[in-house]
């Protein structure tokens, strides 16, 4: 679990604005998270909302 909160801490880091939530299901994915998408989605989402970091709900549209 630490490496999960490492791997979101640097991208909120490297992202001053509103989080990607496909951008946190990649992160997850390349430290070898292997949950469903959905799971990763509420994780990222959450994870962001007690920092008080805005979401981009861009899983589903492709935006960037």
């Amino acid at each position: 679990m630490s490496d999960i909160v490492a791997a979101l801490e640097q991208l909120l880091a490297e992202n001053p604005g509103p989080i990607s939530i496909a951008a946190g299901i990649a992160t997850l994915r390349a430290i070898g998270a292997k949950d469903p998408s959905e799971d990763l989605q509420s994780l990222v989402g959450t994870f962001a909302a007690e920092r008080r970091r805005a979401i981009r709900f861009d899983r589903f549209t492709g935006a960037t």
